[in-house]
C-alpha cells in the first residue's frame, strides 16, 4: 500500500508540472485495470450495446472514436492515451462484421471499428458513464442502432 501511495504521489507531481487539467480524475481511476480490455477467447471484436452506445462486453466501458484518426491509424500517443486509453486487441484478434484490429506505431494492437480506432474515457468511472463525449469537439462515443 506504501509503495502504491509513492508511486501516485510521484505520478501527481509529474502529471502537475505537465500541466494535466484531469489531474484529479485520471490519478486513482485508471489503475483499476477496467481500461485494460482484452478479446474474448474467439478473438473477434469483445463489444456490446448499452445504452443506445457501444461498449466494451466485459466490464460495459463506454467506447469513443477519435475525429484526428485516420483508416487504421490512431493519432492518439502515449500522453494522450492517459486520458483516452487503447480498446486493446489481441495481436490475433479475427475480424468480425465492422470490427478489426490494427497494430499501431507503438506495437501494441487496436480494436477499430470500420478503420475508426476505438478508445475508453479515463474519467468514465462506471457503467453508463459517457462524459467524454464531444470532449474537446473531437472525442465521440457510437451510438448502435
Amino acid at each position: 500500500m506504501m509503495k502504491n501511495m509513492m508511486v501516485l504521489s510521484a505520478l501527481t507531481g509529474v502529471l502537475a508540472l505537465t500541466g494535466c487539467t484531469t489531474l484529479k480524475n485520471v490519478v486513482g481511476n485508471d489503475m483499476s485495470g477496467t481500461h485494460e480490455v482484452q478479446s474474448t477467447s474467439n478473438n473477434t471484436a469483445p463489444v456490446t450495446s448499452k445504452n443506445g452506445v457501444l461498449v466494451d462486453a466485459t466490464n460495459h466501458m463506454t467506447l469513443y472514436t477519435f475525429d484526428k484518426d485516420s483508416m487504421n491509424q490512431s493519432d492518439c500517443g502515449a500522453a494522450c492515451q492517459v486520458v483516452w486509453p487503447i480498446f486493446k486487441a489481441p495481436s490475433d484478434a479475427k475480424a468480425s462484421g465492422q470490427f478489426a484490429a490494427f497494430k499501431r506505431e507503438d506495437g501494441k494492437y487496436q480494436w477499430a471499428m470500420n478503420g475508426k480506432p476505438l478508445y475508453f474515457y479515463a474519467n468514465d468511472t462506471k457503467v453508463g458513464d459517457r462524459d467524454g463525449d464531444d470532449k474537446l469537439g473531437v472525442w465521440h462515443v457510437i451510438p448502435s442502432k
